[in-house]
């Protein structure tokens, strides 16, 4: 499922929870309801009660029913007709746009088919049930519900064993894992797999004998899949090897009744489609396409094979080949790069022309849908958008690639799409900038001069601005006037980064709505999943970001934080980022010293924070919530309450069960955000074992750090993958900010080898598609600030300058004050974690920091002890696992204020 995609449904403009959309179409409602009952409104979901004794249980036989759309009203009236008459409570989905989104090619495989819900309150009662919709629904179809087990021979009535809603366990990062008693009474998580799943000690009822499950490779008639390359709603997509000939082909499923789009079409039509293109297409222009070889159903879906086209998808050889953000970039090596670029753009042009000779358009020309041969030619892949030029357009696409609804109202071209597709191509050969062109084409100017160190040549500019007149005559940069570089001369830089950080924060306050329900300042989608008050997500981290800045925060808002923290106080986590830790931070700061107190005993206390370690989550969080505490009161109360955290931590005797899932890595979920909490402890207690503890946390994380053919370092979310992530939440970023703090503070020739080879991997300010601070460019902007103080040369001032002068072009122009596409880009949010408040966060922290107050050209002096005269609290004084060598001089970190995380 694409992240954010239902939140992002609801409003143009934010992110909205699904059925807060203004108009979901037509409504499902039974056409017989009993006298005296009414359904209830809960989500996209209707739900009818039963009769006015019926009390659910909490978990059991769950029944759902399927339906193809045209005759969801029909099945909807068949089963709540036996419902009511049974006196049993069920759920439908409440109307059209909902049916559409739970069966959509992109929504959640754990919801899909799923149209009525049926709740027996025992399992006479659910096999009573199923033998009545059975009889009822013969003749039906719909989609499987993936979840679970079709009821006989039916093709609409499934069951699964599971909750039925009452009960659920809070997870550290703010959702609730649902939990259903298995065989033996234990409390286990109640999985959604798309698969039939039975808890543990749980036996089906209604089938005489239990499916035999086959081990060994998967044989689809005489394909052999080999691997899965995708799997979706609609169905999978597999590499597979035709035993008949042993020639590795490509294979495309469909299934029946399922993966919709908007304009009502399922994934078997699409694909039927795309077979009838691909065969006239392979006749007409052999070679633009893949080569179609066979279509055929089995058991319920479709199958197209194709011939399989060796090579990598644009996106990846753009990921492996684009030098704009490598550290050892040259000019001969970026003139290469747009020398390949144009030579793809011929190839792309010329296999388009050949299509629309052949009287198709392919209309949803994206960097997924074209594939690269190790030759370096050009062919195009997924045709299920493809079309007549007599026929209109099909009306899917890919965001950014695909022509606004204004540009389609205007023009009457019937290559449109293509066109625009190509020169959205373009766009992603120099920067991932398509939806803040589209909402601010004006912004393509900072682009461009964003771009001028890497002087994007005057042709490639033009094509990829071709539906951006304004922005197609920028300045010519091939001469790499590096006077127009977006860093300046530091006075000009310091007057646009206020100028900004003005408009962000008016921005902020245009946008705020104390007494909308949903939030108080537009959100990510996380918001939806946890709650709307938290630092990351909600209103504390916008009011944190903003009274930080030096901006008054309005009272009503203020009164919002403090009233819906008290409301949800009982169901928030404990953490830093989504829980009770991260609000105290902001109350505290706000003059609520008592009420910031309350809330991290609170956390303290909680089972979750025994239970997790990190930053994010954990206990480092909340002990980074006592020590803000303890700086703004002076109490030694407080920091006694950090560190006997600090002191749980370093008795941890399993840490890596303590970190975020698969061995997390990064500044919140990994090793790295309990060594900034250590060496912040470190500075107030001046005890260098928290240091350290620390220091050998690093190390630690500098062994999962990996090498990139440039020479620079970086890090992966977890042990599962290994791609580059340059970011401050997960990824080298937030590693740098860290180790920088450390480089001031421990001689350490690990952490300092290290440093410079990470700094080399996020020294990028255009080809990251977002401006966030935990997944964009406000958090390399932070992280090389960190760096640039330490370091003190021109170069890492220049860095961190040009950086923060990216932020610019990301700033799309509101009523007042600017606002920035947040989350995936897709629609507008306020947040700190990927919003506006982040942004703000970020650019405070350059401006209030030494880097535009006084020009540094040797490494600055920093003092190594913090308070040496303070006499370190009792607790901090106690034993721990992690200790630093008898006899050891290392020394604790100085207090900086600018350098506060954020």
């Amino acid at each position: 499922m694409l992240d954010g995609f239902a939140e992002a449904l609801a409003d143009r403009d934010h992110y909205l929870p699904l059925d807060g959309v203004a108009d979901p179409g037509p409504r499902f409602t039974p056409g017989e309801v009993p006298a005296g009952t009414r359904g209830a409104s809960r989500g996209i979901w209707t739900v009818w009660g039963g009769g006015p004794h019926t009390r659910l249980p909490e978990q059991g036989w769950k029944i759902h029913v399927s339906a193809r759309l045209d005759r969801a009203q029909h099945v909807l009236d068949t089963v709540a007709g036996i419902c009511f008459s049974e006196g049993v409570p069920f759920k439908h989905l409440s109307a059209r746009l909902f049916f559409l989104f739970l069966h959509h090619k992109h929504a959640a495989r754990s919801q899909a088919g799923k149209f009525c819900a049926v709740y027996p309150p025992d399992t006479a009662t659910a096999r009573r049930l199923l033998e009545r919709l059975h009889a009822a629904l013969d003749g039906e179809e719909g989609p499987y519900v993936l979840t679970d087990r079709r009821y006989r021979d039916s093709r609409t009535v499934h069951y699964r064993y599971g909750s039925f809603g009452l009960r659920s366990a809070l997870r550290a990062d703010g959702t609730r894992e649902p939990l259903v008693r298995d065989g033996s009474g234990r409390e286990v998580e109640d999985l959604r797999l798309p698969a039939f799943h039975l808890p543990a000690g749980i036996e089906d009822p209604f089938v005489e004998q239990e499916e035999e499950r086959h081990a060994g490779p998967v044989l689809i008639r005489a394909y052999e899949v080999t691997r899965a390359v995708r799997l979706s709603n609609s169905g999978g997509a597999y590499e597979a090897r035709d035993r008949r000939t042993g020639r590795t082909v490509f294979l495309k499923e469909a299934r029946a009744h399922n993966g919709l789009v908007f304009d009502g079409t399922d994934a078997q039509q699409r694909l039927r489609h795309e077979d009838r293109v691909l065969r006239a297409l392979h006749a007409a222009a052999p070679g633009v396409g893949p080569e179609p070889l066979d279509h055929f159903t089995e058991w319920e879906h479709d199958f197209l094979v194709t011939e399989h086209i060796a090579g990598q998808p644009l996106v990846s050889w753009l990921s492996r080949n684009s030098p704009l953000a490598r550290a050892d970039r040259t000019d001969d090596s970026v003139a290469a790069y747009y020398a390949a670029c144009r030579r793809l753009l011929a190839a792309l042009d010329t296999a388009l022309e050949r299509l629309h000779a052949a009287g198709f358009r392919f209309g949803d020309l994206s960097l997924g849908n074209v594939m690269i041969t190790p030759s370096g030619g050009v062919r195009l892949v997924d045709f299920e958008t493809a079309s007549a030029l007599t026929e209109a357009p099909s009306g899917i696409g890919t965001p950014g690639f695909t022509p606004p609804p204004g540009l389609l109202r205007a023009h009457t071209d019937p290559l449109l799409q293509d066109r625009y597709g190509t020169a959205a191509v373009a766009m992603a050969f120099l920067a991932p900038f398509h939806e803040v062109a589209e909402r601010a084409p004006a912004n393509l100017a900072l682009l461009h001069r964003d771009l001028a160190d890497v002087a994007p040549p005057r042709d490639l500019w033009r094509r990829a601005t071709a539906f951006h007149p304004t922005a197609r005559d920028a300045p010519d940069q091939a001469g790499r006037d590096r006077s127009a570089s977006p860093a300046g001369p530091d006075a000009d830089a310091r007057r646009r980064l206020a100028r900004l950080a003005g408009q962000v924060a008016a921005g902020l306050l245009e946008s705020a709505e104390p007494d909308r329900p949903a939030w108080a300042f537009p959100p990510s989608p996380e918001a939806f999943r946890t709650n709307n008050v938290c630092l990351a997500y909600g209103t504390a981290g916008v009011v944190h970001a903003l009274h930080r800045a030096g901006h008054p925060v309005p009272e009503e808002i203020r009164a919002r934080l403090r009233r819906d923290t008290l409301a949800q106080h009982d169901a928030l986590p404990p953490g830093l980022l989504v829980g009770t830790a991260g609000i105290a931070r902001v109350l505290a700061a706000l003059g609520l010293p008592e009420e910031a107190a309350h809330l991290l005993r609170t956390a303290d206390d909680h089972p979750l924070t025994a239970a997790c370690a990190t930053l994010a989550g954990g206990r480092a969080g909340v002990g980074l919530g006592w020590l803000a505490l303890y700086r703004t009161t002076g109490e030694s109360r407080h920091l006694e309450r950090a560190a006997a955290a600090g002191d749980r931590l370093l008795r941890t005797p399993d840490l890596s069960a303590a970190l975020g899932a698969h061995d997390a890595r990064g500044l919140l979920h990994g090793r790295s955000g309990l060594a900034l909490f250590l060496h912040r402890l470190a500075g107030e207690t001046a005890e260098p074992r928290y240091l350290e503890a620390g220091r050998l946390l690093l190390h630690q994380e500098l062994e999962r750090t990996f090498p990139l053919d440039d020479s620079s370092l970086s890090l992966s979310d977890d042990a599962r993958l290994t791609r580059a992530m340059p970011y401050l939440a997960t990824g080298a970023a937030g590693l740098v900010t860290v180790l920088a703090r450390y480089a001031a503070s421990v001689p350490d020739e690990r952490c300092a080898a290290a440093l410079p080879r990470l700094v080399a991997g996020i020294r990028v300010s255009c080809t990251v598609k977002e401006a966030g601070l935990h997944r964009g460019l406000a958090g390399l902007s932070w992280a090389l600030t960190e760096h640039a103080e330490l370091d003190g040369t021109d170069a890492a001032r220049g860095d961190a300058l040009r950086a923060a002068t990216g932020l610019l072009k990301y700033a799309v122009p509101h009523r007042r004050g600017v606002r920035f596409l947040g989350a995936g880009s897709q629609r507008f949010t306020a947040d700190l974690s990927s919003g506006g408040a982040g942004v703000l966060l970020a650019l405070h922290r350059l401006l209030s920091g030494t880097l535009l107050t006084e020009r540094q050209h040797t490494r600055p002096r920093i003092p190594a002890v913090g308070r040496p005269h303070r006499r370190p609290p009792q607790s901090a004084r106690a034993g721990a696992s992690l200790r630093a060598p008898a006899g050891s001089d290392r020394t604790a970190p100085s207090r900086r204020e600018n350098g506060e995380h954020p």
